[in-house]
């Protein structure tokens, strides 16, 4: 798990950072409202894949088994990702002002196409305890991207261009590396040679992960709420801001979910059997994610407005409040976050699903009075009251279903790791 943990983390970082590096690349070569657009065509079609993507590389993770196996796993989310494409294109016309923007959302659901398919690859790999390859697929395609975008930029200093080449990495990721890795351990033929079937088998994969997938679709919805918010109380050159300082944020969100990436697959083997380990070990996760949150909080506090001065400007790091308080939003959801990696272990997707729709309320009905009374900072202020709904619900959730899984099976005895390492 350590060795795994560590490559999920390294290709998390990379890629995050890489993603990062676009952004910062649009904000230093092009208007703010041109940053402001592609943030909020992120923002867009974001909730829409994940949506459609369903999770479906947690059940692949987890071991739920299919006829086919991967085959019928890649031709679900083949479907999904048709549907996504299709969804995104429809909203992008409904929610943009003019054809540019729309063209920039166009190609951003084609770069999330890519990645998705890149996606449940990676939970091929993931499933077989190998998060090496998944990260080298993500580190590929974030520095193909960053490469392309600023080869784009210099070339041509247009967003519709720099967009395009954004895609154009994704792409290159999944033919170059991800497809390929596949082919070396997984077959793809089982839906061509029995479509009836696979039909039935697809149908049924989805249906099953569709309440995961709704729960961490409104948890993107939650997420990119108050940037919709910020975007017509306040305009794209502020949403620009907005996005630029919750991007100082992802370094620790890419920690944890690199660390939960790793966690899944042993945490549900071990809640098949040996309940006391995966308390011991979510427990430890927890505390972890505490501490990591604590120690964020600190670093921007101390560190914020000359970090902010030097990657952005002084302009940015006039709003360093808002900043902090972003990252008290994320702290807060650093732990739980662990305590939703091991609900998902137990299978409980439909309680995901109900506690996300009550954070998502909550954002929902809080974020436009206080952007309206506080400006960017009164979105940090509506992720904060939505992270800590989450955290009381999914606390109360695993306590509820450890006293009642330890009432119903008698303590197992624990047999040797079998080279997995707590």
């Amino acid at each position: 798990m350590r060795t795994n943990t560590a490559w999920a983390f390294t290709g998390n970082a990379v890629y995050a950072a890489c993603q990062w590096i676009v952004f910062v690349l649009l904000v230093k070569r092009l208007r703010p409202v041109d940053a402001g657009q592609f943030a909020y065509a992120i923002a867009v079609t974001g909730p829409i894949f994940v949506l459609a993507n369903v999770r479906l590389r947690n059940l692949l993770a987890t071991g739920v088994a299919a006829p086919n196996d991967f085959a019928d796993y890649l031709a679900a989310r083949l479907l999904t990702t048709v549907a996504a494409v299709g969804g995104a294109l429809l909203i992008g016309a409904l929610a943009t002002s003019g054809p540019h923007a729309l063209g920039v959302v166009v190609l951003v659901a084609v770069a999330k196409a890519f990645d998705a398919i890149s996606d449940i690859c990676h939970g091929l790999f993931q499933r077989d305890l190998d998060m090496r390859r998944a990260a080298i697929g993500l580190m590929t395609n974030g520095v193909i991207s960053v490469a392309l975008v600023a080869t784009s930029l210099a070339l041509v200093p247009s967003l519709l261009a720099a967009t395009a080449a954004y895609a154009a990495g994704s792409a290159a990721a999944l033919l170059g590396w991800d497809l390929r890795c596949v082919r070396g351990r997984a077959s793809l033929r089982g839906v061509a040679q029995n479509p009836a079937a696979s039909l039935a088998c697809l149908r049924r994969l989805i249906w099953q992960a569709a309440p995961l997938g709704l729960s961490s679709a409104i948890g993107s919805m939650q997420v990119n709420l108050p940037r919709y918010v910020i975007a017509a109380s306040l305009g794209p050159a502020a949403l620009a801001v907005f996005t630029a300082l919750a991007y100082i944020t992802t370094l620790g969100n890419m920690i944890v979910n690199a660390t939960a990436q790793a966690a899944l697959p042993v945490l549900a083997r071990d809640f098949q059997g040996y309940v006391q380990r995966y308390t011991r070990r979510l427990t430890r996760l927890v505390v972890w994610g505490t501490s990591l949150g604590v120690a964020s909080v600190v670093c921007g506090a101390v560190a914020g407005r000359p970090l902010l001065t030097w990657i952005y400007s002084a302009e940015y790091a006039s709003h360093v409040h808002v900043l902090i308080w972003l990252m008290i939003a994320s702290a807060v959801s650093y732990a739980f976050l662990f305590l939703g990696t091991g609900t998902t272990a137990r299978m409980r997707f439909g309680a995901q699903l109900l506690i996300s729709c009550a954070a998502l309320t909550v954002v929902a009905c809080s974020a436009g009075p206080l952007v309206a009374r506080y400006g960017l900072v009164g979105g940090a202020y509506s992720l904060l009251a939505g992270a800590a709904v989450e955290g009381i619900a999914y606390t109360l959730l695993t306590l509820h279903d450890l006293k009642f899984q330890g009432s119903r099976r008698p303590p197992m005895p624990e047999p040797a790791l079998d080279g997995v390492r707590s």
